[in-house]
């Protein structure tokens, strides 16, 4: 969603020999291997994602598995910039910045090499072996999207050789709903001088990636991270500076199209916040608590569109939106101090009935079951699914979710198969690391 300055050149007209959806089903024989970049965004909330973090979430899941994308939601971020020239403040952050955050909690070594304006210059940056390249362009100039030909935006997209080079794959998983269309995750093919006709005379930034090691902090860490920020902003006056800034300019129609795209990026992240406090803290209280302000963003950002449509009409505005944007800003941050109190250990509850609805959760969220099935199961192998690998990953979740180990000598089947075992083995360890602080 960033804008660039337009170029003096005209925007291709080149069309995709081939675009297809990245979320279908291939049309590929059964015995030919699967994109595995397609099978990651068939895996990803990619509404939750902006056009930078959309794609190297894709790169994320795939290299070190489902789910590796939500660590770009353990940070709840409120860092508005208040321009010293009177201009609206934003939370944008600019492309670069973004991808300097991103290498360490998505496990990617993300390598920005000098932007490029020749789109020859630029396929011969493609790995030879069909891995991806990371690139940031315009968005004006890419065909699959429909800003192309209309508006000037900074966008991702993974680009790949296929057929020995001579064809170029345009991987794009961004989602959104735009004044000029749907913007849907999908995969084009071009001809190699015409995915270069594409990217000649506007910059754009090619970024290496290879794996590193993720990072595989404890939920209970960020957590504590997230409250100390929400204390320091709930001491002060942010949250009604930056609502007043678009309520008290001058330009109400300039103001309620920048503050769409404010309520857009907030919206998604706190979507994705939403969607990995469910990852790690399944059937929480807190869980339950991200997810309800999810819907609030969700149903602010929708006012802001109707705001920004009455402002173009030069009608009058709803007054509320600038109190709610506040109002969630400051329950954002209530949230986030409230889920702990007296340090990291402390991020989760170790109350039997709250652990045993977080294992519940859990168990449910891996398997794609109901709670309830989950809850009344007296032994979880019987449910359909759950075998080793299942098993393993219940544990490493609940140890992540809780910042614990568990001993190797309590991993017994009989303990693991089973919601009471676990909601057991859960509550002997974290009180034996509490101990052992203490």
């Amino acid at each position: 969603m960033n804008t660039v300055t337009p170029t003096s050149a005209d925007a291709s007209t080149c069309d995709a020999s081939t675009c297809d959806p990245a979320t279908s089903p291939s049309d590929s024989p059964s015995d030919a291997p699967a994109d595995p970049l397609a099978e990651a965004i068939r895996g990803i909330d990619t509404a939750a994602l902006d056009c930078i973090q959309v794609n190297a979430a894709v790169l994320a899941d795939t290299t070190h598995g489902p789910g590796t994308h939500l660590g770009l939601g353990a940070h709840l971020r409120f860092a508005p910039h208040f321009p010293t020239d009177g201009g609206l403040p934003t939370v944008e952050q600019r492309p670069a910045d973004q991808i300097e955050q991103m290498g360490r909690p998505l496990g990617l070594a993300l390598e920005t090499g000098l932007p490029v304006t020749d789109g020859r210059a630029l396929m011969d940056l493609l790995p030879e072996d069909g891995s991806p390249l990371y690139v940031v362009g315009d968005a004006y100039r890419m065909p699959w999207l429909p800003y192309h030909g209309h508006q000037h935006m900074e966008h991702s997209v993974l680009l790949r050789t296929a057929d020995n080079g001579a064809v170029v794959e345009a991987v794009d998983a961004y989602d959104n709903e735009t004044p000029y269309g749907r913007a849907e995750p999908v995969v084009c093919a071009y001809e190699r001088a015409e995915a270069a006709a594409l990217f000649d005379g506007s910059p754009s930034l090619p970024v290496a990636v290879g794996p590193t090691r993720p990072d595989h902090r404890p939920p209970a860490a960020d957590l504590a991270d997230n409250a100390q920020e929400a204390i320091r902003l709930l001491a002060g006056d942010t949250p009604e500076r930056y609502a007043a800034a678009f309520r008290d300019h001058p330009d109400q129609q300039e103001a309620c199209t920048a503050l769409l795209l404010q309520s857009w990026l907030l919206n998604r992240s706190r979507r994705l916040h939403a969607a990995w406090a469910a990852h790690h803290m399944a059937g929480s209280a807190f869980a339950r608590s991200c997810a309800a302000q999810a819907d609030a963003w969700d149903a602010l950002a929708g006012q802001c569109y109707l705001a920004a449509r009455r402002a173009q009409r030069g009608r009058p505005v709803p007054a509320q939106i600038h109190s709610t944007l506040a109002e969630l800003l400051r329950t954002d941050a209530q949230i986030a101090a409230d889920a702990v109190h007296t340090g990291p250990g402390d991020a989760m509850p170790h109350e039997p009935a709250q652990v045993r609805e977080t294992v519940v959760g859990t168990v449910a969220d891996i398997l794609g079951a109901p709670s309830t099935l989950v809850a009344a199961t007296d032994d979880l192998s019987d449910l359909d699914g759950f075998a080793s690998f299942q098993m393993v990953e219940t544990v490493e979740r609940l140890e992540s979710t809780y910042g614990i180990e568990f001993a190797p000598t309590d991993l017994e089947p009989a303990i693991l198969r089973r919601v009471d075992g676990l909601v057991d083995l859960v509550l002997r360890t974290a009180n034996g690391t509490e101990a052992a602080r203490s």
